[in-house]
């Protein structure tokens, strides 16, 4: 009984200090760390239910509670770098829509309402890529594209069984 006991607790301590470690190489990754919240949280959760139960051998226990502990504090300390950035950015991201807006408009009044063709040959291939810059020619493409539905047609079996 006290053996069977034993190996549920130590299961406890693997499953904190096997979800710890998961946790803490997320939470190491720039941008993906805020998704080390989860398993640094049930890390933390599984090493306090573990060291709330008595047991001789509780070295996994400790080690999955503090490894969870420190990927949880650099997971969240990812959450509020990313949110200073995001504040202290400005009107950065406004500044560029406009800068490609203006480049598109620029494409526009030089090319006017002419094609495109850029045609890339080599040894025997050839690639033929074709172009519009009118908005309305592009907006009736988008238009046709969303409004046809699916042109694959199945067809009928000609074999009739026969291999």
């Amino acid at each position: 009984m006290e053996e069977e006991k034993s190996s549920k607790q130590s299961g406890v301590g693997v499953g904190a200090l096997v979800t710890a470690i998961i946790a803490f190489l997320l939470a190491v990754i720039p941008c993906i760390g805020l998704v080390a919240i989860i398993p640094a949280v049930i890390a933390i959760v599984l090493g306090i239910i573990g060291l709330s139960r008595p047991q001789g051998n509780q070295g996994m226990l400790v080690g999955g509670l503090v490894v969870g502990i420190i990927a949880l504090m650099i997971s969240v300390s990812q959450s509020f770098v990313l949110g200073k950035i995001a504040n202290k950015s400005g009107g950065w991201a406004t500044d560029i829509e406009k800068v490609i807006k203006d480049v598109t408009d620029d494409l526009e009044k030089e090319f006017g309402d002419n094609e495109v063709t850029i045609k890339i040959n080599s040894n025997d291939d050839s690639v033929e890529i074709k172009a519009s810059t009118k908005r309305t020619d592009l907006e009736d493409r988008l238009q046709e594209l969303e409004g046809t539905t699916d042109t694959l047609k199945s067809k009928t079996d000609t074999t009739k069984g026969q291999w």
